[in-house]
């Protein structure tokens, strides 16, 4: 074998093991420590609220009512609170903040007699953003 064809033969072999170790190769990792993360929600179910006293008091001649929310079961993981009132036609009336003195109580003017409902539910406000994820209502009926 000559001295030039052995060059070209060393030449090729190197070439090849040159290329071989720029392509991509399998890669091999070992993890040996466990860490927990804390979980990062997208979604969070809020139940209804378990219970509510909330009183509907009828004038004298039955044309005017007033409700009035004494008290209500905080909803776990909701960060705001809503009654909504609904006359008896199934008009929504009133829409209250439970967290404010004047979202617990509902004076009406002329209003049919009959059976109001209302629905109380949690809410969670995502803090920094437009958006909310709405609970489940607890309902009841008012009759004058």
């Amino acid at each position: 074998m000559s001295k030039n064809h052995t060059w070209r033969a060393l030449a090729g072999v190197t070439a090849v093991a040159v290329s071989m170790m720029a392509g991509p190769t399998a890669a091999l990792a070992a993890f040996s420590d466990t860490r927990n993360a804390t979980p990062q929600y997208s979604a969070m179910r809020l139940l209804a609220p378990t219970s509510a006293d909330v009183v509907m008091t009828c004038s004298a001649n039955g044309a005017k009512v007033a409700v009035d929310v004494n008290s209500f079961a905080e909803v776990p993981g909701a960060n705001y609170h809503e009654i909504k009132l609904y006359s008896p036609s199934g008009t929504l009336e009133f829409t209250g903040d439970l967290s404010k003195n004047a979202g617990k109580s509902y004076r009406s003017g002329i209003q049919p007699l009959g059976s109001w409902t209302y629905e109380i539910r949690g809410y969670y406000k995502v803090p920094g953003s437009t958006n909310t994820w709405k609970g489940s209502a607890l309902t009841g009926t008012l009759t004058c």
